[in-house]
């Protein structure tokens, strides 16, 4: 196999490209229709309780970290059963459009500052991100049982594994990773933020005790 086909099974087909970008569009004109989608706290639509510091312990490792750690967990296990069996394939293709449509309920809301909202919130593009690989690996993926099926052999399947998703699962491993770190020790902050009045990042994660959604 040459290089120039191996980097073809990594970088997202540019069918998948035009396909996540129909599915961002659909998101903005479903929202602008008045269809919101659930955006959690991107909108700024929390309760955020502070209280004392408690220790780093307990502020930073078993409180923050492992909110982090629970938000990579879930991410990761849907992307890898959609890889190999294509059963998430909802919550997978529903990233894109929630994209899209908060996109425009912050415009709508926010105005200027709705764009900065979102330029901001890092944690979001790297899902996006990884959900455009994560489509490539699963397409990477079937065609290699096709090919298996095919041959009455498990080659395609294990140069697939080799030559493609030995480099894609990994850097879609790292992409959520630090997709949940940002989410909790940067997105929320900077929402809440923007949204609703300054405070500093340091006061924020020393004090937050709980988010309501």
């Amino acid at each position: 196999m040459t290089s120039g086909s191996r980097w073809d099974g990594i970088i997202p087909h540019p069918g998948i490209l035009a396909f996540a970008m129909i599915l961002y569009f659909l998101g903005f004109v479903l929202d602008a229709s008045g269809r919101s989608l659930a955006y959690g706290f991107l909108t700024g639509d929390m309760v955020v309780h502070f209280s004392t510091f408690p220790g780093f312990r307990e502020q930073f490792i078993d409180y923050l970290s492992a909110t982090a750690l629970w938000v990579f967990i879930s991410n990761i296990t849907q992307v890898t059963v959609f890889i190999f069996t294509l059963a998430t394939v909802y919550p997978v293709l529903k990233i894109f459009i929630l994209a899209g449509a908060l996109l425009h309920n912050l415009l709508e809301g926010w105005g200027g500052r709705g764009l900065m909202i979102y330029a901001g919130t890092l944690h979001l593009h790297l899902e996006v991100t990884g959900c455009l690989l994560s489509l490539q690996a699963a397409l990477v993926f079937v065609r290699s049982v096709l090919g298996a099926i095919q041959q009455r052999s498990p080659g395609p399947i294990v140069t697939a594994l080799r030559e493609n998703l030995a480099f894609l699962i990994p850097l879609i491993i790292l992409l959520f990773a630090i997709a949940a770190i940002l989410e909790v020790f940067w997105s929320t902050w900077w929402v809440y933020n923007l949204t609703h009045g300054p405070v500093s990042w340091a006061y924020f994660y020393t004090h937050v005790a709980a988010v309501e959604l």
